[in-house]
């Protein structure tokens, strides 16, 4: 095995101690017991990051629904609507009941 190494060039030599040495870090950064810690628990935090941006991606699009309503050509259902949920408006002959 040590023949097979000297008759390598510098060159060669260099880049399969380089290659060795990866291999090396590789191995101690897999057993150590942070390593895979650390590995799962960038896992989960990349599973929830992309739950919540999909999330947004889902509010993102049903905000895009109600701003294409509210553009003119302005749907009158879609404005009375609007305006029933996020101002608490109400026709003057309607009742309001609040429960608590």
């Amino acid at each position: 095995m040590l023949q097979k190494i000297r008759a390598l060039s510098p060159p060669q030599r260099l880049v399969a101690g380089a290659a060795l040495v990866s291999l090396v870090l590789t191995g101690m950064s897999l057993a150590d017991s942070r390593g895979l810690t650390r590995l799962r628990k960038l896992d989960r935090d990349l599973a929830r990051q992309e739950q919540l941006n999909q999330q947004l991606r889902d509010e993102n699009a049903a905000l895009a629904r109600t701003i294409k309503l509210l553009s003119p050509p302005v749907n009158d259902a879609a404005l009375e609507k609007a305006a029933r949920e996020q101002l608490g408006f109400v026709r003057p002959d309607e009742v309001v009941f609040k429960f608590e």
